[in-house]
């Protein structure tokens, strides 16, 4: 196949997980008699560009129309977002425009709001745009794409700040999204985006982030080539511990900025590790089906030994660890978390029942796998 971001057809396959349920479809109990739908879950490498990203992709409407994960609930994320913004407003004008895409519940856009700034959030869960719009965060529900920013800049709005937090990845066609941010941003306004980071996927096993919400894993070089043919620069980039360690990139319009040795250095490296050839990805590869073994039989000679056991976090990462492993009934009572939404809800393919965290102690539970980082 071609990549979707430089469209070469140097690619090659680096894992498959097979067919695998979507990771945030939860199910209520009277869907559990139907036919789930798996899809296949492969990673691939461009060659060309060094894009990691996925072989088969799933409709986004399919995935992000409705979508249970509401951003505030994540203490983590809302103090990132907080520090974040308290950052930026001493360098904006008073009246700057913000926007946020995928901006979920306004969890990032409330700071905003309460410094006196205007904002707007585009969000394409019906159920999550309307929460944020009763919660008074003007939100747009809808996909982000070149069509919109266009509809918008139409109606006189152009945004000196763009905020995309942890939804680049999520987009199939990255370079209409890329194109949209371009028109939509003002002349020396800046794009703050967050990835998370491939290095420590790697480094770090976090396989399971990999789903099919996830069309794209980014390193640093291929995130330069796709701004960069259009007409964008990344100018700064930091790294933050969220969702495991993530990239914070800043951008803007060519000539308008300064690059930073922070840029520079993180280039330097990567191109030292050879990120571009599949041969970089066989020790990952490894690592995934001996882990697979060792916690499999971890968990059986605890069940033979009687041991309840239960899980925490129905988390999409679960989804991926659960279904790839074959972690089912067999292994698992059910799940808990401390979202709300989730509850009574059962977890895509293995069909394990969501549970509040005080079931842990009332089931009086022995051992708990985390699928929550």
């Amino acid at each position: 196949m071609n990549c979707r971001s430089c469209v070469s057809n140097n690619t090659q396959s680096i894992f498959s997980f097979g067919k695998i349920p979507l990771a945030n479809r939860l199910l209520k109990s009277t869907q559990l008699s139907e036919v789930e739908p798996t899809y296949n879950l492969e990673i691939i490498l461009c060659e060309n560009c060094g894009l990691v990203q996925l072989k088969d992709i799933v409709d986004p409407k399919i995935l992000f129309s409705e979508y249970l994960y509401y951003s505030s609930n994540a203490v983590t994320m809302l103090k990132s977002a907080n520090c974040l913004v308290d950052k930026l407003i001493p360098t904006l004008k008073k009246d700057a425009k913000i926007v946020e895409i995928a901006s979920n519940d306004g969890y990032l856009l409330q700071y905003y709001q309460a410094a006196g700034f205007e904002v707007l959030g585009i969000e394409p869960a019906k159920n999550i745009a309307a929460h944020a719009n009763a919660n008074g965060i003007h939100t747009h529900c809808a996909f982000f794409t070149e069509a919109l920013a266009d509809t918008l800049i139409q109606k006189n709005l152009k945004a000196d700040i763009i905020h995309a937090n942890n939804v680049m990845a999520h987009v199939p066609n990255i370079n209409d999204f890329v194109c949209g941010i371009k028109k939509l941003l003002t002349p020396n306004g800046q794009a703050i985006i967050e990835v998370p980071y491939l290095l420590n996927l790697i480094n770090n096993l976090q396989f399971d982030t990999i789903y099919h919400e996830h069309v794209y894993y980014f390193s640093l070089s291929p995130l330069l080539s796709l701004f960069n043919r259009h007409e964008l620069m990344i100018f700064d980039i930091e790294e933050i511990p969220i969702h495991g360690g993530s990239l914070r990139i800043y951008v803007g319009h060519k000539n308008k900025h300064t690059v930073t040795q922070a840029v520079l250095e993180m280039y330097r490296n990567e191109r030292q590790l050879d990120l571009k050839k599949i041969h970089y990805y066989q020790k990952f590869t490894n690592r995934i089906s001996t882990l697979k073994i060792n916690l499999c039989n971890q968990l059986n000679l605890l069940k033979k030994q009687k041991n309840r056991i239960a899980a925490y976090g129905a988390s999409a990462k679960g989804t991926t660890l659960l279904n790839y492993f074959g972690i089912g009934k067999n292994i698992i009572e059910f799940v808990v978390d401390l979202s709300i939404f989730k509850h009574g809800y059962h977890t895509p393919g293995t069909h394990l029942k969501i549970q509040p965290v005080e079931y842990l102690s009332k089931e009086k539970i022995d051992y708990t796998l985390l699928l929550t980082w």
